[in-house]
């Protein structure tokens, strides 16, 4: 490590950076407590969905497992080739506090459905159940995906506002006090030594 020198522009440079590393623990700080609000808000949306979704999937979910059984899985594949139009998911992002998080901006499908005639009442339930939850569904996809890019700058940004609170804010001002200290003994030494001198000349 290279030995620091006890001059005053040395301690002036100190003051500078520790000032500068003091305003970027400011600001991570507000960083990491946005983040962590996004993500509780997320996380809410996240929950909100799931109960949305959670009795209409189920239901879909029976109501497919029952026309599986009247006319077995085969059929239900050479039917489905029928369902018209696949749905268009158009996303974009969101920026929070620089992290760029998904977002859906528009789901677009078509709930009706007319089946082949051998198609059951169970079959045409699940696809219309299916079709109606697929905008929540993608929603949720893309919560999900937001919740976890909020949660890894979160704890990048932790990391970070460790270090400085805790190793770099502490070295500089240890630095600091030691450059202080060196200057404080030098100019006692100097103040001794002129001392010393108009004595000598006093004599």
């Amino acid at each position: 490590m290279p030995q620091i020198k006890a001059t005053r522009m040395e301690l002036l440079k100190t003051k500078k950076k520790l000032k500068l590393a003091e305003h970027g623990h400011k600001l991570l700080k507000e960083k990491r407590d946005a983040l962590i609000m996004e993500f509780f808000s997320t996380l809410r949306e996240i929950k909100q969905l799931r109960k949305q979704i959670g009795n209409k999937l189920l239901e879909a979910e029976n109501a497919l497992q029952r026309a599986e059984a009247l006319q077995g899985i085969h059929n239900i594949e050479r039917i489905a080739l029928g369902i018209a139009e696949e749905p268009t998911i158009e996303m974009t992002t969101k920026n929070v506090m620089s992290v760029l998080v998904p977002s859906v901006k528009e789901v677009k499908t078509k709930v009706e459905w007319f089946g082949f005639f051998e198609s059951t009442s169970e079959l045409n339930y699940a696809v219309k159940t299916y079709r109606e939850l697929l905008p929540t569904l993608v929603k949720l996809c893309a919560k999900q995906l937001a919740l976890q890019k909020l949660a890894e700058e979160i704890q990048k940004t932790k990391r970070k506002v460790n270090s400085l609170e805790y190793i770099i804010i502490p070295k500089i001002k240890k630095t600091q006090k030691s450059i202080k200290f060196k200057l404080e003994e030098m100019e006692r030494e100097n103040f001794t030594r002129l001392k010393k001198i108009k004595e000598a000349t006093q004599k």
